[in-house]
């Protein structure tokens, strides 16, 4: 009767017979597709509202995180000649600078040998600690940099491979931080460090939200019928 989905970053939210709803609504049973569109609607809402709860529940996002999980949006509402509702989420990327870390902020300049600890910690899952961002051979230790955007993200250096954008100074003016001094030293690529994207996230928590998003828009649907029926009840009362 009733179809919740969820896939690539849509939820999809339809209704495919009515005939136990116009049943219960008798006589009424044209006002069938009007009761169904605002059960399907206010299902809409509430599996939004599980699936952000859910994602912050599990992933340990921080203000930016959680603002990328509020991207899932409705994109289609139910009408009374088509019964379905959409969520979507764009696919945008995150790094982990949208987690929890610690310290919080940037270091620049001589920042970075007198107050910057030895390493940036962080950790995706609430569940798990905080895990130092250590590097290996080919990657060096994970740090925070500020983007054009504005955005604080985490980055790591391809140690000894050239950056594209080798000028010496950065756009504001600074000089921009080689791996040695000297004529042989480079600037080397920075790399951001990937995580799970909110699209990435929210599929993760839909097994957990699906049941209870499918008996909230069967419930919703005997609610909608139920006040149909009281409404004309007393609409006949007054006649």
């Amino acid at each position: 009767m009733s179809r919740v989905t969820y896939d690539a970053g849509n939820l999809t939210i339809e209704v495919d017979g009515l005939d136990t709803v116009a049943a219960a609504l008798g006589d009424l049973k044209k006002k069938t597709p009007a009761a169904a569109k605002v059960a399907i609607n206010a299902t809409a809402r509430q599996a939004r509202k599980l699936m952000i709860a859910k994602a912050k529940a599990r992933y340990a996002v921080n203000a930016a995180g959680r603002r990328h999980l509020k991207d899932l949006v409705q994109r289609k509402k139910a009408s009374n000649t088509s019964l379905s509702a959409e969520l979507h989420i764009a696919k945008m990327r995150n790094d982990l600078g949208y987690f929890q870390h610690r310290p919080t902020e940037r270091f620049t300049g001589r920042e970075v040998l007198h107050n910057a600890p030895k390493y940036v910690k962080a950790r995706v899952l609430k569940a798990s600690s905080m895990a130092a961002l250590t590097g290996n051979a080919n990657m060096s230790k994970g740090f925070l940099v500020q983007f054009k955007s504005g955005h604080i993200g985490m980055v790591q250096r391809l140690i000894g491979v050239k950056a594209k954008n080798d000028t010496p100074l950065t756009e504001r003016g600074y000089p921009r931080w080689k791996n040695k001094r000297g004529p042989g030293g480079i600037v080397e690529r920075l790399v951001t460090m990937g995580s799970p994207s909110a699209t990435a996230m929210h599929n993760k928590i839909w097994p957990q939200v699906q049941p209870e998003a499918e008996a909230y828009l069967m419930d919703q649907l005997y609610r909608r019928a139920e006040r149909v029926l009281i409404l004309a009840a007393e609409k006949r009362a007054r006649a």
